[in-house]
């Protein structure tokens, strides 16, 4: 199998306020048929910073993560992760710490590990069938209980529910997707709407409909595709 590289940039467009650039991406689908996904993600004030790594297998069960946060001018720290077998292995460190803090969760099917790129949202759907309307769980162990990640830690499971309401053509500032879209009841108090793209489930669009920030929509302003041929 070849080298796919994806790359490009989501946008934010807040209420009453000017569109902001906000996270870019990488998407790699490697050779083995997993999927790499790279983002840095600056929030709109400018003073969160997320850089993010996660790798899964092709059926798009998590396979190893790593993330750094840097918030108001300080690092805060790195959570790597990896899932071996049933289990997921955590190492954290923050700017406190002399030595890094391990731990174990137990890690069942259908998990997503949650870092809060916004890309990430569209593969939080990774277990939804697009032919089923009914209401699924949507189960992430993620490294921060809050909306934006403004912290890093092992982390907790969250339980929220999704469906899938249809498909359509999108139109965003990087062009024209065929799409399946999602409706969310996260349990952050909002209820979004996700829009994802092909076999990658690539990021297009983001609707916050209900809760704090409603109205605010996160785009796929920038796309580029590039095929590499990888030798035999």
């Amino acid at each position: 199998m070849d080298l796919s590289i994806l790359s490009g940039r989501i946008d934010i467009t807040e209420p009453g306020k000017e569109r902001t650039d906000y996270e870019r991406f990488i998407l790699t689908i490697n050779p083995d048929e997993s999927r790499t996904l790279r983002t840095v993600t600056r929030s709109p004030k400018g003073d969160l910073l997320r850089d993010v790594n996660q790798l899964v297998r092709k059926d798009w069960r998590p396979i190893e993560a790593i993330g750094r946060l840097f918030f108001k001018g300080e690092a805060h720290g790195t959570v790597m992760r990896r899932i071996v077998g049933d289990t997921l292995q955590s190492w954290v460190w923050t700017r406190d710490m002399e030595k890094p803090d391990y731990a174990e969760f137990d890690a069942p099917p259908r998990m997503t590990i949650g870092y809060h790129p916004i890309f990430h949202d569209a593969w939080k759907m990774n277990f939804n069938d697009a032919s089923d309307t009914e209401l699924h769980e949507v189960f992430t162990h993620t490294v921060s209980n809050s909306w934006n990640g403004s912290s890093l830690s092992h982390g907790q499971k969250i339980r929220g529910q999704a469906k899938f309401v249809k498909k359509e053509t999108l139109t965003v500032p990087a062009g024209t997707f065929e799409c399946e879209k999602f409706y969310w009841h996260t349990t952050f108090g909002k209820d979004l709407e996700v829009w994802r793209h092909g076999p990658h489930h690539m990021f297009v669009r983001l609707d916050v409909v209900k809760g704090d920030k409603e109205g605010t929509v996160y785009e796929l302003a920038q796309l580029d595709v590039k095929d590499v041929k990888v030798p035999v």
